[in-house]
């Protein structure tokens, strides 16, 4: 016998709600690192200046875990609630700026600037 949950029967289910720690963090900066079975999220409030070494350090708060079905939830939980901001803002959203391809000139060829 399965210990799975069968989705189908969850959907009828009473669902409680418990907040266990209720800290908020802000987060300006996130790093994604996925292996084939888990995507890693790391959080960190910026970038801070390393006296020591004169260097940045980008320390990280908070890292959540999740297999890919969760991350796909996320991305449509956020996607919606882009569009329902768009709604109540009145203005789209900007659109995310899409990376250009670098190429390497062909041998013989000069660079064009």
């Amino acid at each position: 016998m399965s210990n799975v949950p069968n989705p189908q029967a969850q959907q009828g289910m009473n669902l409680q709600i418990r907040y266990e720690d209720m800290t908020a963090r802000y987060a300006n900066q996130v790093m994604l690192n996925t292996t084939a079975d888990e995507c890693y999220f790391d959080f960190s409030s910026g970038v801070i200046v390393d006296r020591a070494s004169g260097g940045g350090v980008m320390p990280i708060h908070t890292r959540i875990v999740m297999n890919p079905n969760g991350m796909l939830r996320l991305y449509q939980l956020i996607g919606q609630a882009l569009q329902n901001y768009q709604i109540v803002q009145n203005t789209p959203a900007p659109a995310p700026e899409q990376p250009q391809p670098v190429e390497a000139p062909a041998e013989g060829e000069e660079k064009k600037d």
